[in-house]
């Protein structure tokens, strides 16, 4: 009997009807084997060709018996092609006698991703037997050269299996392969002549691609089939079923890779608490903040993304008693130390990049891992496609302390990330040899041999996606303090305010409390922190500036933090002082002092204030300054009676400036009526109603009969910021008595100050500038007497 070649070549994967169009080609030899009603198999309707010849007493059988196939019917066998009958002596049971099975696929075309599980469903029916999923076996039809890989699985019912693409056709295969020593199956492979050629996997010839896997599964088209367990071997290597329930196709595509690094940082198991799941990858983040610094203490989550590891990981896990990865679920992290320690051409590096001199740079060693610092989370893919496998996994790092870090992490120390798939272009990765079925995790690579990723070609090379992250210290900074440290905060707002690296999972709460004056004062408020701010609201309309409050900031029972707060009216400006009162007008007479000038600076802050009270007239025509010391909530006023105005009569502006405070007014110099100007022409002109014509004394005595020996002026001024009359009213007078007032309004000499570019001297301005006028004075150690 002879097999139609043509007939076993396979629809395309893109045809949605492939599977399907295979099923109806390969009729020709399915019909080998089907019995319906009266349908024969060759082997049959040669046979009862045998007898009638024989009972015909040799009679030449027709070639027509040799078309009664099983399926067909008498139109079908007159239009298909005929073949001579051989004639067989009897012999063992063939294909033929296996029972006709039922079943079918759920779609017509399963795709995945080449080393990841994919999930097959499908139902399968065979009252007399086992019924058997050929994976592979078939030629490509743009190529026309076989897939190079046959695979028979047992199976039974109902089925829903997940075929890990990774370990199928090794010794780790995940279903109950036929190549397996373990799984007992009854096979039978004809050649195309019918004889038998195999009764196992093992046995078939190489080219059908059973035996000697070069490497796992690569990206290909293969079919499914549902079959009885018979098959016919071409010369070409292709395996068919010689009768099948149903064909599908199992599409693989090449891995993919996503060269970046998720990063964020996340609260401790402690901070959050038995009632949130420490595993949930929803919690990390809602108890986290996205970002690559992490506070000592806390986690570092880092997610990664790519396919083609899945099958892997699905391995080891499964290895270690673990269920099927699911994306969501948290995995024992040893599965993920397995993956870099047995799958080739995978590594994940974390490591320090700016360790100390002469320090060991500290690496992630998950070897070491407990559980507990340690946690890995497979999780969706955001970007691949992975159709039945998870696509990202998050590796969940505390930095606290552990074993899962060379040198414990502690702040400023920077950290670099690395995971790769590798690959060097011009080789591939191949099983080692001498193993039937291959070792799934056994290369070919020797220890100086680069690592290469099991599905990279030959013209990949290696890709990586590459992050950092830094440890700093767990710390709170407040916005507004002194040099001291005390917290300032506004009576007005009612907020202390700063930044943190804590994050907000961390529960605390803040005690005010004030023992002193006649009416105690405590409260509480919580710390709130949001994006790395934190804010402390109290209530202090009640309170003045200047009251200090004992500050206590707590973590449950843990004290955080102690210090002072101070109450002031401007965190901003806590020693601010003001210029409380001053007049508009001041009218002096022309060479006179500004002793009606006076102005009271007031302590508007929290803290004792010091700063200059200055007065400038006509842009510095004449200046003068007091130094000003206030404690919180005092006043002083302060008088300029040291400035003399040596101004023309009229009108001037004058300004009063204290810490950023100013006040100005109008000074108006009105001339001195006791005062007579001359003509030196001599023209007899009076000025004053005095008339001193040409009668008057020439010899240097005045009118009035006293030498002036040269002193022109009798009424001369001063220098600025001095007194130069007798009656000097330079004071400071304080409403409330402070520190500093004197009882009969005089400045102390320590709180006087000159104007610009003046001494401070050991005697009063009065006795340094007074004698200056003096006819006929002796200075004497430095002194006027």
């Amino acid at each position: 009997m002879t097999m139609d070649h043509d007939d076993a070549t396979d629809a395309r994967p893109t045809d949605p009807t492939a599977a399907h169009g295979d099923r109806s080609v390969d009729s020709g030899k399915s019909r080998r084997v089907r019995s319906l009603g009266t349908d024969l198999s060759g082997f049959q309707a040669s046979s009862i060709a045998l007898v009638v010849l024989v009972a015909l007493g040799g009679v030449v059988a027709t070639p027509v018996a040799a078309g009664l196939t099983a399926g067909s019917s008498a139109s079908s066998v007159a239009a298909g092609p005929t073949a001579p009958v051989a004639v067989e002596a009897a012999g063992p049971v063939g294909p033929a006698d296996r029972p006709e099975i039922d079943g079918g696929f759920s779609r017509p075309t399963y795709t995945g991703v080449a080393g990841d599980p994919i999930e097959v469903s499908f139902t399968a029916e065979n009252p007399d037997g086992p019924t058997y999923l050929l994976i592979g076996g078939n030629r490509l039809t743009d190529t026309g050269e076989p897939v190079g890989f046959v695979d028979v699985v047992k199976v039974s019912g109902t089925s829903d299996i997940t075929i890990n693409t990774r370990t199928l056709g090794t010794d780790a295969s995940n279903v109950e392969s036929c190549g397996l020593e373990a799984t007992s199956c009854d096979l039978t492979f004809v050649d195309e002549n019918g004889d038998t050629v195999a009764e196992n996997l093992s046995a078939l010839p190489t080219a059908t691609g059973a035996g000697g896997l070069a490497r796992p599964l690569v990206p290909q088209r293969y079919r499914l089939a549902i079959t009885n367990g018979t098959f016919v071997v071409e010369d070409s290597g292709v395996v068919t079923p010689t009768a099948s329930a149903d064909q599908a196709d199992l599409v693989l595509q090449k891995p993919k890779f996503r060269e970046e690094v998720e990063v964020f940082t996340t609260a401790d198991r402690d901070a959050l608490g038995e009632d949130v799941d420490a595993e949930s990858l929803d919690a990390l983040r809602e108890n986290g903040l996205d970002r690559s610094v992490v506070t000592k203490g806390n986690r570092i989550v880092l997610g990664f993304e790519s396919t083609g590891i899945w099958g892997a990981l699905s391995h080891f896990a499964a290895e270690r008693g673990a269920g099927p990865i699911e994306a969501g679920e948290a995995v024992d992290h040893r599965v993920l130390t397995d993956l870099l320690k047995r799958e080739s051409g995978v590594s994940l590096r974390v490591r320090q990049t700016n360790p100390g001199m002469n320090e060991p740079p500290a690496r992630l060693d998950l070897s070491r891992a407990d559980p507990e610092d340690v946690t890995l989370i497979p999780a969706a893919a955001t970007e691949l496609e992975t159709p039945d496998a998870p696509g990202r996994f998050y590796l969940v790092i505390d930095t606290s302390g552990g074993d899962h870090f060379t040198e414990e992490p502690e702040p400023g120390d920077e950290f670099a990330v690395e995971f790769a798939l590798e690959g060097t272009e011009g080789d591939r990765y191949a099983f080692a040899d001498g193993a039937e079925p291959p070792a799934a995790f056994g290369s070919a690579s020797g220890p100086s041999d680069a690592a290469q990723f099991p599905y990279w070609e030959t013209g990949d090379s290696t890709v990586r996606a590459e992050a950092t992250f830094t440890v700093r210290e767990r710390f709170l900074r407040y916005d507004h303090v002194t040099d001291d440290g005390e917290i300032l905060v506004e009576a007005a707002n009612g907020r202390i305010t700063g930044t943190t690296s804590l994050l907000p999972r961390r529960e605390m709460t803040a005690t005010f409390v004030n023992d002193a004056g006649d009416a105690p004062f405590r409260t509480e408020s919580p710390l709130e922190i949001a994006d790395g701010n934190f804010t402390i609201g109290v209530d202090l309309e009640e309170i003045s500036p200047g009251t200090r409050l004992n500050y206590e900031l707590y973590e449950g029972s843990t004290l955080r933090d102690s210090r002072t707060v101070v109450v002031v009216g401007d965190a901003d400006n806590p020693d601010e002082l003001v210029i409380d009162d001053a007049p508009e007008n001041v009218t002096v007479t022309e060479g006179g002092n500004l002793s009606a000038l006076r102005a009271t600076a007031r302590n508007a802050g929290g803290l004792t204030g010091e700063g200059q009270l200055t007065l400038t007239v006509d842009n510095g025509s004449a200046v003068g300054s007091w130094g000003v010391r206030l404690e919180p909530g005092k006043s002083r006023t302060y008088a300029f009676g040291s400035v003399t105005v040596d101004l023309d009569p009229g009108t001037y502006p004058f300004t009063l400036r204290l810490d950023g405070d100013s006040h100005g007014g109008t000074l108006v110099v009105e001339q001195d009526p006791a005062t007579t100007t001359i003509d030196d022409e001599g023209d007899g002109s009076i000025e004053n109603g005095t008339d001193t014509g040409d009668g008057g004394a020439d010899d240097g005595t005045d009118v009035d009969g006293s030498s002036d020996d040269g002193d022109s002026e009798p009424n001369s001024t001063a220098p600025n910021g001095s007194d130069s009359g007798a009656d000097s009213n330079d004071t400071e007078t304080d409403g409330d008595e402070g520190p500093g007032a004197t009882s009969d309004g005089d400045a102390p000499a320590d709180q006087e100050t000159d104007s610009v570019g003046m001494l401070p001297l050991p005697f009063g301005t009065r006795e340094a500038f007074g004698g200056t006028v003096l006819v006929g004075a002796i200075h004497v150690l430095g002194h006027w007497v």
